[in-house]
């Protein structure tokens, strides 16, 4: 059977496409925190016209760039396996986690002065949490089995978020190996030293 060729139009819509996307990403990697579609194109190499031949507006784009970041966080992260002891299952997590949210910082920064006055920013920040909650969820499954297991799973969040790293690193000043060991404490305090084990 013949392999089909792939449309030399369609490909360069793609990569096109992925282009803009990635020109979005890399701006808020650089610190341009509220980058136009002006400032997007012109990353990305092509016209303005082009960026909204691809997105409707900058929601739909947002939408497309929220998942790539998923994606590529999930990359990033370790998998910590559930059937380790406890503490060596906090220091793997927090290690992964905080090694995810340094890279997401700048991200995170950029689409907090927009999420107000964009519900698709809001909604990649929702998908984000959960999938945060989730792993969460299964690391600490034993010690999140019992009665006050919604409280252990938001103080958990609250110790190990991105708004806790961002205050870690930006409001406290901490290079990224400190702010790890705040965590880690943190973490262990609310799962051994608080009784969760």
């Amino acid at each position: 059977m013949q392999a089909v060729r792939p449309d030399g139009r369609t490909e360069r819509s793609r990569r096109t496409r992925d282009a803009v996307v990635g020109a979005l990403l890399a701006l808020h990697d650089d610190g341009d925190l509220t980058p136009t579609a002006q400032r997007v194109a012109a990353r990305a190499g092509v016209a303005l016209r082009t960026v909204y031949g691809h997105f409707s507006d900058m929601e739909t784009l947002y939408a497309e760039a929220g998942e790539r970041e998923l994606a590529r966080l999930f990359a990033v992260a370790d998998v910590v396996p559930e059937d380790l002891p406890l503490e060596q299952r906090i220091e793997q997590f927090c290690r992964s986690r905080a090694r995810v949210l340094e890279y997401l910082l700048p991200v995170m920064r950029a689409t907090r002065l927009r999420e107000p006055f964009s519900p698709q920013l809001l909604r990649n920040r929702h998908r984000y949490i959960a999938s945060a909650d989730a792993e969460v969820a299964r690391v600490f499954a034993p010690e999140l089995a019992h009665a006050y297991a919604g409280e252990l799973l938001d103080a958990l969040y609250l110790a190990t978020g991105g708004p806790a790293w961002d205050a870690l690193r930006g409001d406290r000043g901490l290079d990224p190996d400190r702010a790890l060991a705040v965590m880690r404490r943190t973490v262990a305090a609310l799962l051994i030293d608080g009784g969760a084990a």
